[in-house]
């Protein structure tokens, strides 16, 4: 297997860990009896260690090399494992989830590098895209595995760790096998900055912000609340379905990427915002319906149309920043979805669910989310032709 496959491997199997919990919350809702506000902090407390992580961690890859970051990351990821393995109570549940976002903030852009070093010069733009669709396509092959593993084997709150404990055991021996690619150099004062150069702020604010937090928000609630919904509203009691949930809508966003690679960024942004907007009424039909069917088809359209909007904002990224900024937009970009989707508006629905019921709540974020579209569509992207050429003629040649 060459080095940039065995590298790949590394990044499936180490993503595929941190999302195995989402078919389990209700499971753990029903054992500890928390409330549905409570099921959201399962990805706040992973969002608000896995933001500074990223920040700080992919920049001492640069330095210390690729390898030591990646080992670290990987042992992070096997101890909040091995805390899951215990069955510990809530405080324990949400610092292994807190310890899971800091391995995954270490992990995806060091990873990311480490795959594009692998890379021949001429295959490097093509590694850059495989790790962003591979990232999303690990993170879906998690709830789906966890979801099977609890409804057709024994112990499913803890058989799903020990296989991924194995599985980032393989992980770590694909590691050794691969050369360094960086060469350790002086140690740099890390820094939490997250700068967004002028040229590309009206941008970034008018089109990048809000579509990444709408999309990040529907990924957000697929990956908490919808797994509640469907035991709770919809009966379900087959936990391999209440798992692709979250496969659903992590892997059509992956697939989505693929089947248009050429669609101009304003365009997938555009026709991704429009289609999630209107397909998550789909889950909300649902609950009348009482049709599990139904919800997994609007969550698997909804993924797809999410990653769309990723496409599109990564792509819209690379073309307006310049290369010495690139990086750096990109991470601001990454930030916002994370924060967007995983951190205060995901809370807020889950207050409104505690108050109002699931499904009212989610009836709301689907409405919002319209609202939210409308506005992105009418004040950033019909303002893009003009922004575009504006930011061109500041830009050096």
């Amino acid at each position: 297997m060459s080095r940039l496959w065995r590298t790949w491997c590394v990044l499936v199997l180490f993503t595929t860990g941190t999302s195995l919990i989402t078919p389990l919350i209700p499971l753990y809702q029903e054992r500890l009896g928390f409330n549905d506000t409570v099921v959201t902090l399962f990805l706040g407390c992973y969002v608000i260690t896995l933001v500074p992580s990223m920040l700080t961690l992919g920049q001492l890859s640069d330095q210390v090399g690729r390898k030591r970051v990646l080992y670290g990351a990987i042992a992070a990821l096997a101890l909040a494992q091995g805390v899951l393995l215990t069955e510990p109570p809530l405080g324990g549940l949400l610092g292994a989830r807190a310890l899971q976002g800091l391995a995954m903030g270490a992990f995806a852009g060091t990873c990311t590098a480490f795959l594009v070093d692998a890379a021949p010069p001429g295959r490097r733009t093509f590694a850059a895209a495989l790790a962003s669709i591979s990232i999303r396509l690990g993170l879906g092959l998690g709830p789906g595995l966890a979801g099977v593993l609890a409804e057709y084997a024994a112990q499913p709150l803890r058989l799903p760790f020990v296989v991924h404990l194995v599985a980032l055991t393989v992980a770590a021996g694909l590691v050794v096998t691969l050369p360094e690619t960086v060469r350790p150099s002086p140690r740099r004062p890390l820094s939490l900055r997250l700068e967004v150069p002028p040229a590309e702020r009206a941008v970034f604010w008018r089109v990048l912000v809000p579509s990444g937090m709408i999309f990040g928000l529907f990924d957000g609630v697929a990956l908490s609340l919808i797994p509640v919904f469907e035991v709770r509203t919809l009966g379900v009691t087959n936990y391999a379905l209440v798992g692709a949930s979250g496969f659903l809508v992590l892997v059509s966003g992956a697939v989505s990427q693929l089947v248009v690679p050429r669609m101009a960024p304003a365009r997938a942004i555009a026709i991704g915002l429009v289609g999630a907007a209107l397909s998550s009424f789909g889950v909300v039909a649902g609950a009348p319906a009482g049709s599990a069917a139904l919800v997994l088809a609007s969550v698997a359209l909804t993924g797809g149309f999410c990653g769309l909007v990723l496409k599109g904002g990564v792509d819209l990224v690379t073309q307006i920043a310049p290369p010495l900024d690139r990086g750096k937009v990109i991470s601001a970009y990454y930030v916002a979805c994370w924060l967007g989707g995983f951190s205060v508006p995901l809370i807020a629905v889950g207050v409104l669910a505690d108050l109002l019921g699931l499904t009212p709540a989610l009836a709301i974020l689907s409405g919002a989310a319209t609202a939210a579209t409308a506005w992105t569509w009418l004040v950033g992207l019909r303002s893009l032709d003009r922004l575009l050429p504006a930011h061109a003629a500041r830009a050096p040649a």
